[in-house]
């Protein structure tokens, strides 16, 4: 594998800083329902949006009584007892998977999330980071259900909710991995393998004083924010017709 450390580290401060520049991803360590939403909002919206339809699921669950920052998938799934339409007027938005009219409501998939993770029992975070470090059949179950959920076979937001949920571990994605091949000196034609780009990140991370998961995030919104305009994704995925996730920057 022909590979220059120090050009991919040289090539990540021209294009995205020095580290203390950067901006932290928002995660929900304790709220499994903070993470569904944001995860299954993420396409095609700003930031912000997020940040107001999950500050009134908080106002929402406030009012009820309880604590939307500790909340289960099961306490999010009761919230849609007053029923999708009511749900959107009250806490999200109308906004669909994808630009046609028939495309199913955000909300709709939320609720549809929530029941995948209490069917697999994954409905906390903690279950979830349980789960991923030991690669257990429930959160494998959870992961086949969320990918077919509408518009989510991309595995973007399903990369996220693990973000989302404080999973440490780098997580794989096609758009670090295209950025790493194109910047770090390999020659034309190779691929990476999900386990040679961890070990790549941990080099770069080192040599700029911070941790792999945050140069991974920083790549990742360089390169999404990049092609969004285009439409463009990483080779072998979904991402064009799944729209690009939240800017947060």
């Amino acid at each position: 594998m022909t590979y220059d450390s120090q050009l991919l580290v040289k090539a990540i401060r021209r294009d995205l800083g020095e580290p203390n520049t950067w901006a932290d991803v928002h995660t929900y360590p304790n709220s499994m329902a903070e993470c569904v939403i944001d995860a299954l909002w993420s396409e095609r919206v700003r930031y912000s949006v997020i940040e107001e339809i999950i500050q009134r699921y908080r106002s929402y669950r406030t009012g009820e009584g309880g604590n939307a920052d500790t909340d289960s998938a099961q306490d999010l799934l009761a919230t849609f007892a007053i029923g999708v339409e009511a749900w959107m007027d009250k806490i999200g938005n109308r906004q669909r998977v994808f630009s046609r009219d028939e495309a199913p409501y955000k909300a709709e998939v939320v609720r549809e999330g929530a029941q995948a993770a209490v069917d697999s029992q994954v409905s906390t975070t903690d279950a979830l980071r349980r789960g991923h470090s030991r690669d257990s059949a429930a959160l494998s179950d959870f992961k086949s259900r969320w990918l077919l959920l509408p518009s989510q076979h991309s595995g973007l937001t399903w990369e996220r909710l693990l973000l989302l949920a404080g999973v440490t571990q780098v997580p794989a994605d096609g758009w670090v991995a295209e950025y790493i091949l194109r910047e770090g000196g390999f020659d034309p034609g190779q691929a990476l393998a999900p386990t040679e780009v961890e070990p790549i990140l941990e080099a770069a991370a080192k040599a700029l004083s911070t941790s792999p998961m945050r140069v991974r995030n920083a790549i990742w919104r360089f390169e999404t924010k990049r092609d969004r305009a285009s439409g463009h994704g990483p080779k072998g995925s979904h991402a064009s017709r799944a729209g690009a996730i939240a800017d947060e920057a």
